[in-house]
């Protein structure tokens, strides 16, 4: 049995063993708190999060298509290969999160906060990224960006192969 915190103080009881490769799918989960928790390979598909905590989190291949992040914190998080297809992540904080090759396609992700973010490999085609800030994220030839999108105008850095 497992407990998901929340910021309101209360918490919810799981019957699960751990958090890593749990279905999570569907579930409203608005304030929960999984700072340094691990939840690789978990599904949180179509999950609300809204304002959900993530920081310092090991989310390896976590799936999180079509969900709501909307303000959700993923400040330092290891992200690498998440599925994040078509979420909706508006203000969603990923300052300093490890993205490498993950999947943010088709996202809404405006006003989002990248700084200081590993983008390498990362798939961002389709995304709608009006008003998020990129300062010192570091992308590579592998990221892909919607079309017409200016990365290094937006102060990503561009990680040049030696």
């Amino acid at each position: 049995m497992i407990t998901i915190s929340f910021e309101t103080g209360e918490s919810m009881p799981l019957d699960l063993e751990k958090l890593e490769g749990a279905d999570l799918a569907d579930m409203k989960l608005h304030r929960a708190i999984f700072d340094a928790k691990d939840a690789s390979s978990a599904d949180f598909t179509g999950a609300d999060l809204r304002n959900a905590s993530f920081i310092d989190a090991r989310l390896e291949a976590v799936v999180m298509q079509k969900a709501v992040l909307a303000n959700a914190l993923f400040v330092r998080a290891y992200l690498r290969k998440a599925d994040f297809l078509g979420v909706l992540a508006v203000y969603a904080n990923f300052s300093d999160a490890y993205l490498v090759s993950s999947c943010l396609k088709d996202g809404n992700l405006g006003s989002a906060c990248f700084r200081g973010a590993n983008l390498c490999g990362a798939d961002f085609r389709g995304a709608r990224l009006e008003g998020a800030e990129f300062a010192s994220a570091i992308f590579d030839n592998e990221t892909l960006w919607p079309e017409g999108f200016d990365a290094e105008g937006q102060g990503a850095i561009r990680k040049l192969d030696l």
